[in-house]
């Protein structure tokens, strides 16, 4: 059933200057590729040993999909709840409401998780005496914390520039250093050499090795979302938010993958493994002269900083679509007259991220339960972006026998990702990869929104819940144009 759209919001893109290509380096900094080959190269080596590369190739159709999904309906509703406000028009306000207490979890909790990092990371280069001391772990994090927030509150454009110069940065150290693996597996000084053996079923270990790889590289690719969330301050956001989305995907493929196959074998899996905390470190350790190593822990540094960053801005801009249809506190739903930031949704996510900083630090039992909800986050995507999927599909399917590139690009590619993400969640669960406990922390946190969802219908009759029917006809694919007001 169809739901009548909420208020439309005034466009902010005249006075921010939010382009195309501003939203797709958001869209490449939430992924955070340096911070996340740092932690993930060692897992996707033990599961699919060399094969990483193919388990990451694999898994870019289905994504491919699923960005597609938000391309078009971002077409039909630019607003920047995005999944949320399309599921609930789409199915249902309960099921939407579950949608966007899923996505804030991700940006909030996700962003708590990489606060510690980023303490650490910068106590190893200027300090590394204090690394293992918790107050000053808390205090290079929640200072790195109030500095992305400050470039939060200054606008999109602002935020722009400092993720411009982190993701520029952070790519060629990655290339580079991907280029230095290659000539070590060329000329055979890596502690492997290349074998095509390695991209076989057989050389994965098997169909549990495949889908074990692809179930770390579908992780890997989440966060690109986050271009469409600044749709409603992005210039002409009705087509680039979408276009952000997808080529965010594309480049988070062939940066994945090159930099997957060229660093994989550089050292042992023993040694893999003994540095799965931050891998590139010590693979930058093996090919960098040593004044150059510090490169690597900048670029993975930096990275998370930009990560943090695009995360408070994603769930400052969840919040402020949720606060406009009464969901979440109102003050949310007010943006700055001049940069169209919403300061207090900023400011609360901020504070948000070191009140859970503090906790984790100062308790144990705090801090195992963050880091069981953290470890269910990707599951979470999983299911938000498995929702999106759906939606499109729905609310589109009269166009599917429009054309071919309708049949392809809205029906096959969206299908294919969404059934992609059923199967991550049901082989996360059934092989074991995703624990009882973490598991039971992931169910619990959705049940939790699902119960805030029905206090808000039934305790307080919020009328987001109980929307005016439209007609129960699918909406064609639109490219409204976006009303921009002049500047105050």
């Amino acid at each position: 059933m169809a739901h009548a759209p909420p208020t439309p919001s005034p466009a902010r893109a005249a006075t921010t200057g939010f382009g195309l290509w501003d939203a797709v380096i958001l869209g490449l900094s939430s992924s955070g590729p340096a911070q996340t080959l740092a932690v993930s190269l060692a897992s996707i080596v033990a599961a699919a040993s060399y094969g990483g590369p193919l388990a990451i190739l694999i898994a870019f159709f289905p994504m491919l999909g699923i960005a597609l999904a938000y391309q078009r309906l971002n077409r039909w509703e630019p607003t920047a709840g995005a999944t949320y406000s399309w599921v609930a028009r789409v199915f249902h306000p309960h099921l939407g409401f579950l949608s966007g207490w899923m996505i804030l979890l991700y940006y909030t909790l996700g962003t708590s998780s990489l606060t510690i990092p980023a303490g650490t990371y910068t106590l190893e280069l200027v300090a590394p005496e204090r690394v293992n001391q918790p107050l000053w772990v808390a205090i290079a994090g929640g200072s790195w914390n109030l500095v992305v927030t400050a470039l939060a509150l200054a606008g999109l454009k602002v935020a722009a520039r400092f993720e411009w110069l982190v993701v520029l940065f952070q790519y060629v150290v990655l290339l580079a250093l991907a280029a230095l693996g290659f000539r070590a597996l060329a000329g055979g000084h890596a502690a492997a050499a290349f074998s095509a053996h390695w991209f076989t079923l057989e050389g994965m270990g098997g169909l549990r090795g495949l889908m074990g790889g692809i179930l770390i590289a579908c992780f890997m690719y989440s966060g690109w979302d986050a271009a469409v969330y600044v749709n409603e301050e992005t210039t002409d956001g009705a087509r680039n938010a979408g276009r952000a989305a997808i080529a965010s995907v594309v480049i988070l493929a062939v940066i994945y993958g090159a930099a997957t196959f060229g660093l994989q074998a550089v050292l042992s899996p023993d040694e893999l493994s003994a540095s799965a905390g931050n891998a590139l470190a010590a693979i930058g350790g093996r090919l960098l002269p040593g004044p150059f190593r510090v490169l690597v822990s900048l670029a993975v540094l930096t990275g998370t900083l930009a990560t943090l960053q695009a995360a408070v801005i994603s769930a400052a801009r969840v919040s402020l679509a949720m606060a406009r249809d009464g969901v979440m506190p109102r003050a949310f739903a007010r943006r700055d007259e001049r940069t169209g930031t919403p300061r207090a949704a900023t400011l609360t996510m901020s504070a948000l991220n070191l009140a859970l900083l503090a906790l984790a630090l100062a308790t144990g039992s705090i801090a195992a339960a963050l880091a069981n909800v953290a470890a269910s986050l990707g599951l979470l995507s999983c299911l938000f972006y498995g929702l999106t999927g759906a939606a499109s599909l729905w609310q589109h399917r009269a166009r599917w026998r429009a054309s071919p590139a309708d049949f392809w690009l809205g029906g096959v590619l969206p299908a294919l990702g969404l059934a992609f993400m059923i199967l991550v969640i049901v082989l996360s669960i059934g092989s074991g990869a995703t624990t009882p406990t973490v598991l039971a922390y992931g169910a619990g946190s959705v049940l939790v929104g699902a119960a805030i969802g029905a206090v808000l219908d039934f305790g307080f009759g919020r009328p987001f819940f109980r929307p005016v029917a439209a007609a129960a006809v699918p909406v064609p694919i639109s490219v409204p144009t976006a009303t921009v007001e002049p500047p105050p």
